[in-house]
C-alpha cells in the first residue's frame, strides 16, 4: 500500500506476491524452494488461502524477502501477528489458584504451622552470626600483641653463625 493511495485498504497479498515472482521469471516451485517454504504454502500464499494463523506471517515474509520485496511495504497487507496465547487459555489463573480438593493430608497443616517459623529461623542465625562475629572482633581488639611477633624478632637480634 503506497502512502498516497486514496484507498484505507491494504491491497491483497496474494497478488502483490505473484506479481512479485512473475516479475522475477520464476516458477513457483523454484521461489518456493529459494523462500525455504513447500510449493502448497506459496501457493496459498498467492491465492490469499488461509494458512495455519500461528506461521501464515512468517511464511509470507519469507516468501516476500526472497522474491525482493521489502516487509516493511507490504506491513498492512501481511496476515495478523499470531496470538502467544490464546484468550480461552488462562494457564496463569490454574496455577495461582490450586483446585479445591475435599481430602488434606496431615503435613498440609503442619506446613501452614512450620512455614512462618522458617523466617523466624533464618532470622536467629543471622543474629546468631552478627554477635558471634561481633564477639570475636571485640575478643581479637583487646589482644595487644600478637603471640608469634615479639619484640625479640628483629633481624638485627638474630645472632649471625
Amino acid at each position: 500500500m503506497k502512502f498516497f493511495q486514496q484507498s484505507l485498504l491494504p491491497d491483497p497479498l496474494g497478488p502483490i506476491l505473484a506479481k512479485a515472482r512473475k516479475r522475477s521469471g520464476l516458477p513457483l516451485g523454484k521461489a518456493a524452494s529459494a523462500a525455504g517454504v513447500s510449493p502448497s504454502v506459496a501457493e496459498a500464499l498467492e491465492q490469499d488461502r488461509p494458512l495455519d494463523p500461528s506461521s501464515a506471517r512468517l511464511h509470507a515474509v519469507t516468501y516476500a524477502r526472497s522474491l525482493g520485496l521489502d516487509p516493511l511495504e507490504i506491513r498492512d497487507s501481511l496476515p495478523p501477528v499470531p496470538d502467544l496465547v490464546s484468550s480461552e487459555c488462562r494457564y496463569l489463573s490454574r496455577i495461582a489458584a490450586p483446585a479445591e480438593s475435599r481430602w488434606r493430608s496431615p503435613l498440609e497443616s503442619l506446613n501452614r504451622v512450620l512455614a512462618p517459623l522458617g523466617r523466624a529461623v533464618l532470622y536467629l542465625m543471622l543474629m546468631a552470626i552478627l554477635l558471634s562475629t561481633w564477639g570475636m572482633m571485640r575478643q581479637l581488639s583487646r589482644i595487644r600483641s600478637i603471640p608469634w611477633i615479639t619484640t625479640n624478632s628483629h633481624p638485627s637480634s638474630f645472632s649471625t653463625r
